[in-house]
């Protein structure tokens, strides 16, 4: 079976590939060059006003070193009459194909992962695919969808009683993201969440806990990027506790990865509760998780003190790991997902 998509989140991708490729053993091609952006047919960069260099970034066929934010088809081959794209991070090859290769090429299956999609790719599958699918992959609360059929990773997916659904959680890299004890020498605090949301209560607690490593790791977070998933996967080794505050909570990459590696928590409970779903079976104030904000800010500077003692750090992150395997079984879903296919409208 061959599956179009498109690139726009490379973890996201990645899940996609683990699950197609890896799982079900079908075919997934993304987009590559620019003419799919000069024709109308690739919308990622609308919200930055069609920028061309957010294009170039994403479609331009240029060798070379892959980076995320400015190239990502630096490393590439042309086999097959497909272009086979190193991601580094991940360490394998994504099938890209031009706008005039998906033309020529027969699709089972056309899954936009993007919200300004929808409406282009059921464009693009009516002129030159009729006889294939649609799927609207769909990874953030609030988002919508006309298409038929939805994979969802969110829990409130607004999905109608019309449409074919399957809620889902997204795969991340089992090599990267393996359970490890926490080092008993070290007392480190990281985060690495994008855009250092809530970074006061952050800087607050790091003024109270001076003997602790504190590190905000994220896009134009204090401590910068990382380098892919890679790089979050071997902060996440490194740290003895995760600080972890997101708006809308819920259960995203960086949140299993946390959990895969076995790390607790400290977070904010009433963004979690916004999400509910599975996210309320993983994060347990407690068990899995500290929650600032049912705590005052000493009690909470107490709570975190006592996690840092290596004894407790080592108890709580084999609790944190085997309560994220209870929750999440990727082998069940992988059959879930295979009858989901096999209805499609």
């Amino acid at each position: 079976m061959r599956i179009f998509t498109d690139l726009h989140h490379g973890d996201l991708y990645y899940s996609l590939h683990l699950l197609f490729e890896k799982r079900l053993g079908h075919e997934l091609y993304r987009p590559i060059g620019l003419e799919w952006f000069d024709s109308g047919n690739w919308k990622i960069a609308a919200p930055y006003r069609n920028s061309r260099a957010t294009a170039n970034q994403y479609l331009e066929i240029r060798p070379g070193v892959y980076d995320q934010y400015k190239n990502l088809n630096g490393q590439h081959h042309f086999k097959d009459d497909v272009y086979h794209v190193w991601h580094p991070g991940h360490q394998y090859y994504q099938k890209a194909i031009t706008l005039k290769q998906f033309k020529e090429m027969k699709f089972d299956i056309i899954m936009p992962t993007h919200p300004d999609h929808g409406g282009t790719y059921t464009s693009l599958r009516d002129r030159f695919h009729p006889q294939a699918k649609l799927i609207q992959q769909m990874g953030n609360a609030g988002q919508k969808t006309n298409l038929p059929n939805v994979l969802h990773s969110s829990p409130f997916p607004n999905c109608k009683n019309t449409q074919h659904c399957l809620r889902y959680h997204q795969e991340i890299n089992p090599d990267l993201f393996y359970y490890s004890e926490p080092p008993n020498e070290t007392r480190n605090i990281y985060s690495v969440v994008n855009c250092a949301p809530y970074l006061a209560r952050f800087n607050q607690m790091k003024n109270l806990i001076r003997d602790a490593n504190w590190r905000y790791y994220g896009s134009r977070s204090p401590d910068g990027a990382l380098s892919g998933g890679k790089g979050v996967a071997n902060k996440m080794h490194e740290a003895n506790i995760a600080w972890h505050l997101k708006p809308k909570g819920g259960v995203g990459h960086s949140t299993k990865g946390w959990f895969a590696v076995g790390r607790p928590l400290v977070t904010n409970m009433s963004e979690h509760k916004k999400a509910g779903g599975d996210t309320l079976l993983l994060f347990r104030p407690g068990v899995t998780c500290i929650d600032l904000d049912s705590g005052t800010i000493h009690e909470n500077e107490k709570k975190i003190r006592k996690l840092l003692d290596p004894e407790e750090n080592l108890k709580w992150s084999k609790r944190v790991r085997k309560i994220f395997d209870e929750v999440i079984n990727y082998d069940k879903q992988e059959e879930q997902v295979r009858k989901f296919l096999e209805n499609l409208r």
